[in-house]
């Protein structure tokens, strides 16, 4: 896997908050979108805080692990909490494909598919250039974003309808190696570094469309009264609303996010393992 960091981390490591303002800018601006619209822009938004408690859950299960014993990690709630952790992947992706869609021209948008599996395609082959950013990162990571939707389908279905599937989600016993660190995920590798890896292609993607949308949006409202801006994560220390720094350390109007040091510490401890895979 390619290192994303740059995508989704500032030049000091702090995490992007994509489509953070994006919500403010529709109703400012008085741009009507869909219901089904507004619901998805919320829940991006808002994904970071989501996936840092289910982050939270996750690393709790693992550090319950010793190395003679596996007897206090609580099996079910992995397991479940595993399966739960790649629906709520898979929605975000249908979330984000449905603001992609939502930006583009009206002549262009009533003929994209809402779906992200069909619509990527259709952004690879009719609409995005193929040096830009967002088209070669879905062209690199198509085989992956297939495993997602593969995945999500057997959690949910288990039957394939006669299509064979580029993935299984794995029993209860291999979920169970995997988070005691033994290669029995996915691709062999652990549960901590592949959920890593999931969550580093999110948020690398995330970024990239919201480059994208931001750019379409600004280009046909081009007097809008306030810009699009990506959010940032703080630490819960470095949330000073009063400060006597003397240079501003973030833009003006950069939204600040932070979430309680529990769940942030999990959602660095998880992409810090995704990271290391694209090294």
């Amino acid at each position: 896997m390619p290192d994303y960091r740059t995508i989704y981390r500032t030049n000091d490591g702090h995490v992007r908050v994509p489509f953070a303002s994006l919500g403010t800018f529709l109703r400012v601006a008085a741009i009507r979108v869909s219901v089904a619209e507004a619901r998805a822009i919320e829940n991006v938004a808002t994904f970071v805080f989501s996936v840092g408690i289910l982050s939270r859950r996750l690393k709790a299960y693992i550090e319950a692990y010793r190395s003679d014993t596996w007897v206090a990690v609580p099996i079910h709630d992995l397991f479940l909490d595993a399966q739960v952790f790649f629906l709520f992947v898979q929605q975000f992706l249908e979330d984000l494909a449905l603001i992609v869609r939502m930006s583009l021209p009206h002549n262009q948008r009533d003929q994209m598919p809402a779906a992200f599996s069909k619509l990527t395609r259709r952004l690879l082959g009719r609409v995005l250039e193929p040096n830009a950013p967002l088209a070669q990162f879905l062209s690199a990571e198509q085989r992956w974003f297939d495993e997602m939707k593969d995945l999500r389908d057997d959690i949910l279905h288990r039957t394939a309808f006669g299509r064979e599937r580029s993935a299984t989600f794995p029993d209860l016993v291999d979920v169970l190696r995997a988070g005691g660190g033994q290669p029995h995920f996915l691709r062999g590798t652990t549960l901590q570094g592949y959920l890593g890896g999931v969550l580093v292609r999110v948020f690398g993607l995330a970024c990239l469309a919201d480059e994208f949308v931001s750019s379409a949006i600004a280009a046909r409202h081009p007097d809008a009264r306030m810009p699009l801006q990506r959010g940032i994560l703080l630490s819960a220390s470095e949330m000073e609303l009063c400060t006597t720094d003397k240079v501003a350390r973030f833009g003006l109007g950069t939204p600040l996010y932070s979430m309680d040091a529990e769940s942030q510490s999990a959602l660095d401890f998880f992409m810090k393992a995704g990271e290391d895979l694209g090294n």
